[in-house]
């Protein structure tokens, strides 16, 4: 008996297909290459070959009007004294702490803060 071909071969017609079916699909390229019993690797190489055998360096044109701009709110304004001071909050088992520090002291936070940790 013949020995089998250790790699399976694919047409150009299915690797087109497969290709074409990632284009025009919403579905992910690992489902589409799962659904067909191949590697979503080797899928992706067939995608990457179609791209420099075309003209079009763009694989998936992706229609201007799928951006959907999304208003965000502006960051509340921080007052003088929020920004020129540092906030720390410190919570343990018996206690919490908030403290406001001036931020032109930024060492003696950090030596306080060193202190009460000891």
């Amino acid at each position: 008996p013949t020995p089998l071909p250790r790699r399976r071969t694919h047409s150009p017609a299915f690797k087109s297909h497969l290709v074409a079916l990632c284009k025009n699909s919403a579905v992910s390229v690992a489902a589409i290459a799962r659904a067909h019993n191949i590697n979503d690797n080797m899928l992706h190489r067939w995608i990457k070959e179609a791209n420099v055998n075309s003209a079009s360096p763009n694989p998936v044109a992706v229609p201007e009007s799928s951006f959907i701009a999304v208003p965000m709110p502006s960051p509340p304004a921080r007052s003088a004294e929020t920004a020129s001071s540092i906030h720390l909050e410190f919570q343990g088992k018996q206690f919490n702490l908030n403290l406001q520090w001036p931020a032109h002291d930024a060492m003696g936070c950090a030596t306080f803060i060193r202190e009460l940790l000891k």
